[in-house]
């Protein structure tokens, strides 16, 4: 399964990539009360889905994954360099116990994929401002200065903003979105470009190089 084919099971969404059998199946939301040891009733919900007949469980108040303990965060790009996918991967398997934490991983990623795009000096705001002066498009550098302003509020002015559990998970969520989307804009394309481009018959490739040339 690619980034492109999964879709993140979130809370009340009726199609998703189940978190047991991982097929894009529908699934049936339940509302049920459960009472703890301390007598406590929690309103909980559940989905079923409909093709391995298995269920999670959330928890309706702070609608995080009770049930099975897996990350609801998008899969890495498959064009994600190797050292930024390590922390990818480690951010999205904390990313339900700690956002901010994942968040966190996520802004040492992105330096490391700030470096992959031959800009490894200085601090990372002054990274991205050199990178806006280069090809990048616009959308592309106003992921970077969100997911890094982001990461930055949570971890280190994170009583100055709502840390609600809600805003937490859906917040961090669209974080990894925005580090595959960077990678999409930043490598994929390009690449897709460039394969394009060397597959041109080889008397129009000199004839464009001499073209350029003059």
């Amino acid at each position: 399964m690619t980034n492109k084919d999964y879709v993140s099971p979130e809370y009340e969404l009726d199609w998703f990539n189940c978190p047991h059998c991982w097929a894009y199946a529908h699934n049936t939301w339940y509302n049920i009360w459960y009472r703890d040891e301390k007598i406590n009733w929690l309103n909980l919900k559940i989905s079923i889905c409909a093709k391995c007949k298995n269920y999670d469980i959330r928890n309706e108040d702070k609608q995080i994954m009770i049930r099975p303990n897996v990350s609801t965060a998008p899969l890495p790009h498959e064009d994600m360099p190797n050292d930024v996918k390590e922390l990818y991967e480690e951010a999205r398997l904390i990313s339900g116990l700690s956002p901010r934490a994942a968040a966190a991983l996520l802004r040492v990623s992105l330096e490391r994929l700030t470096a992959f795009l031959w800009e490894s000096k200085w601090k990372l705001n002054t990274r991205i401002w050199n990178l806006s002066k280069k090809w990048l498009p616009k959308k592309v550098i106003q992921s970077l200065d969100i997911l890094r302003v982001t990461a930055n509020e949570w971890w280190s002015h994170s009583w100055e903003i709502d840390l609600t559990w809600k805003d937490n998970q859906e917040t961090v969520n669209k974080l990894f979105f925005l580090v595959n989307f960077i990678v999409e804009k930043t490598i994929s394309e390009p690449k897709a470009i460039e394969d394009m481009y060397w597959n041109l018959p080889e008397d129009k490739i000199k004839w464009i190089q001499n073209r350029d040339a003059n």
